[in-house]
């Protein structure tokens, strides 16, 4: 296998690993709701196995570093690799999740700010696969556009019940933005044109 598909899987793998990473915590922890409690509280001291979910979501958050390289090198414009340089630093917030688990000072700033980063990165790459005549273009920007006034109206109608429901949405939309980017990716990959951003 070629070192850069390897890199460019690391995308999905990431999407792979941040679901089992809470399937096995919440596991571990009979006490967590979903719709009561958040999913950082599986990192908190309170937790059982806390170690599981805080170095998860560091690999985690190295895997979606390593897709922000694999887009960056497949940029063909400078628009996608400021959409690639972006996710790349939404994967060091994501790994500092882990290191700053629930419960401690930073923990609220880089967790928000992760989803922050991650929906600003996969917007400015959608605008740029979009400008470079690619089909992946136009459903990633309509999920930038649809994806924070949905996550607002429910708020704002019947509310979230809990922050790890709100979480799954960010995640949820998070996972439709790489299998998007990485179908396009891998194409390119394979098909040996250099790329796909």
């Amino acid at each position: 296998m070629r070192p850069r598909r390897l890199l460019c899987l690391s995308g999905p793998a990431a999407m792979l690993l941040a679901w089992t990473v809470i399937g096995v915590s919440w596991s571990l922890n009979p006490w967590f709701r979903f719709t009561r409690d958040a999913f950082s509280d599986l990192g908190g001291e309170e937790a059982c196995c806390s170690w599981l979910y805080n170095y998860g979501l560091i690999a985690t958050g190295l895997l979606l570093m390593a897709y922000g390289a694999c887009l960056y090198i497949s940029a063909h414009s400078k628009l996608g690799a400021a959409g690639a340089s972006h996710l790349f630093l939404a994967g060091v917030f994501l790994a500092l999740i882990g290191v700053f688990p629930a419960g401690t000072r930073p923990h609220t700033f880089v967790s928000s700010w992760f989803f922050l980063q991650t929906y600003a990165a996969y917007t400015v790459l959608g605008i740029a696969l979009w400008g470079e005549g690619s089909w992946v273009g136009k459903p990633v920007v309509a999920l930038s556009l649809m994806a924070l006034p949905v996550a607002v109206l429910v708020e704002l109608v019947v509310g979230w019940p809990s922050a790890a429901v709100l979480e799954a949405y960010g995640i949820a939309v998070i996972d439709a933005y790489t299998a998007l980017t990485a179908i396009h990716v891998l194409g390119g990959v394979d098909g040996e044109r250099g790329g796909a951003c």
